[in-house]
């Protein structure tokens, strides 16, 4: 890829069109992803709602990974003045408050709502774990202590690739491997014996965001980016189902972010996007898509509780075939997930920092 890009175009908020243009789409993927997968495990895997499941949720995995890009084109940016310091005084406090309020308040759920044990024990627990998705908050916090080290990683270029193709080998393709019969437990002996972790984990997107935020790509790797991204969703939902199929119970081996086919797909979408957004330098993105851009981070921490919500009164995608549940459920899950979180920003001084 040529290298660097021009200047992109910038939204009626000042953020770079694009970016606000991913932030929409992938908060949008992740309500849908989240209502595919949350009781595909009790379908028929032989069934077309099993299947329906399968592909939808494949198609959708970019979107945690296109976050993690998002982060890694603002925070390896020369031009942006990030600091250890601006980290620590900043960006770090934001995530750790995030982190304390929603996690007291889903455990407060969890274990007084309905289905919950009521003991202090099973509260403590589920404030210091955390709700299943805040794990991503975890994952920010530590790709933003290794900034100042990947910001010098990024002021060259080929070393950058560099990273880029080890953690792809190391922390994407080599891992999956150690899951082939026989071969894999000697891999996996070889790999415990090297414990190569620098490269390892989620800086492989941080990393590539960065550098594909700056490339200029041409048609033709664009099209080859489109098909191994297609290919990459198609592997992900053929490789479940089979695996699945195989094992006679349900297997998410291949849906996990860091695996081949989900970094091919998150590639795609990222450079995709990207493109259409340089093709159309005045067409400045829309009420709606700058609406979910500038409250994504709300919605991500506040939609399972709408979809717990749901739950209780049987609403899931069992309800209808999921060709119909699934879009409808994720409307019904973001619409008041983007309510509260305009209402949760609008409070003095703790707004910004929970939605």
């Amino acid at each position: 890829m040529r290298s660097p890009t021009p200047p992109a175009a910038v939204s009626d908020l000042g953020r770079l069109a694009y970016l606000d243009r991913l932030r929409a789409i992938s908060i949008v993927a992740v309500v849908v992803l989240h209502a595919a997968a949350w009781n595909w495990s009790t379908f028929d895997p032989s069934g077309s709602a099993w299947q329906t499941l399968n592909w939808a949720d494949s198609a959708v995995r970019f979107s945690v990974p296109v976050f993690f890009m998002i982060s890694g084109s603002l925070f390896l940016d020369p031009k942006r003045n990030v600091t250890w310091r601006s980290l620590f005084r900043k960006s770090l406090p934001r995530l750790l408050v995030a982190f304390v309020v929603w996690s007291v308040f889903f455990a407060l759920v969890g274990t007084y709502g309905p289905g919950g044990t009521g003991t202090l024990v099973s509260l403590a627990t589920q404030i210091v774990l955390g709700h299943y998705h805040l794990w991503f908050l975890f994952a920010l916090v530590g790709l933003y202590l290794v900034t100042p080290i990947l910001r010098r990683v990024v002021t060259d270029r080929t070393t950058a690739w560099y990273f880029v193709g080890l953690a792809g080998v190391f922390a994407s393709v080599l891992p999956l491997l150690t899951h082939v019969p026989l071969a894999g437990k000697l891999l996996q002996t070889v790999l415990d014996t090297m414990q190569l972790q620098l490269v390892l984990g989620y800086t492989l997107y941080f990393v590539l965001g960065y550098l594909l935020s700056t490339a200029r790509v041409s048609p033709k790797q664009l099209r080859w980016a489109f098909a191994l991204g297609a290919a990459g969703i198609v592997v992900t939902a053929v490789g479940t189902s089979w695996l699945t199929q195989r094992g006679n119970e349900p297997n998410g081996l291949l849906y996990d972010y860091l695996t081949p086919g989900v970094v091919l797909s998150a590639v795609a979408v990222f450079l995709g996007v990207k493109a259409w957004s340089e093709s159309r330098p005045q067409a400045r993105p829309g009420h709606v898509v700058s609406t979910l851009s500038t409250y994504s981070f709300g919605i991500f921490l506040v939609h399972p509780l709408f979809q717990w919500g749901y739950q209780q009164f049987g609403i899931t995608t069992a309800f209808a075939h999921p060709v119909s549940s699934v879009p409808l459920l994720a409307l019904m899950i973001l619409v008041p997930s983007l309510l509260v979180a305009m209402l949760l920003r609008r409070m003095p001084r703790l707004g910004r920092f929970i939605a």
